[in-house]
């Protein structure tokens, strides 16, 4: 497994629109962007859903501009990536990462969330809410996330902010050569200790 470059020498875009001529198989997932950032720097290992079909086990992350809420994430997060809150004005959005599903958690209680609040984005708050909206409970999705060595940048990003999780790709994104946020180490430091708050 490659370690973590502090340095990435070389860092091409791509830009592709939105065209009913092709739709890629892979799966990319709407993350409000400040998240995506912070998941892209290894401040987050772990991504909260209502519900995740397991036959998934890899996705792209998608930042995502509309309905962010400050007051959902931590402030300490959003102090640093506050800047990620606006679109560009471009309209578009850049694919930067991709991560593999490393566990699936069942979150079922409100002891189990709070054991997970140290490696998610949002505030307990917020995390509480998305709890008990509807059926209670989620899931949490453990991730090893690689920083793509080329970006992608997808335009028409407006015509993607409704209410569906995923996004269909007009084109593949490559995987080759990408880097993991979060060294090996210390990847497996934090997911333990994860392990070690839910027993």
């Amino acid at each position: 497994m490659p370690r973590r470059s502090e340095v990435v020498t070389e860092n091409t875009e791509t830009s592709a629109e939105a065209t009913e001529a092709y739709v890629s198989d892979q799966l990319a997932v709407k993350t409000w962007s400040v998240i995506a950032r912070d998941l892209h720097e290894g401040g987050s290992i772990v991504m909260l859903h209502k519900a995740w079909d397991s036959r998934h086990q890899e996705l792209i992350i998608f930042p995502s501009y509309a309905g962010q809420d400050p007051d959902a994430i931590k402030p300490d997060t959003w102090m640093i990536w506050r800047h990620e809150l606006k679109p560009p004005k471009e309209g578009h959005t850049r694919i930067q990462d991709y991560a593999e599903i490393v566990e699936t958690i069942p979150i079922q209680s409100a002891g189990a969330l709070a054991a997970m609040d140290r490696e998610h984005a949002l505030t307990g708050v917020e995390a509480a809410r998305r709890f008990h909206l509807g059926e209670s409970g989620l899931v949490g999705l453990v991730l090893r996330v690689y920083q793509l060595p080329r970006t992608y940048k997808f335009k028409n990003v407006a015509e993607n902010e409704g209410d569906a999780l995923f996004v269909p790709l007009p084109f593949d994104v490559d995987f080759e050569g990408a880097l993991p946020a979060v060294d090996d180490d210390d990847f497996e430091r934090r997911r333990a200790a994860l392990k070690a708050s839910l027993s």
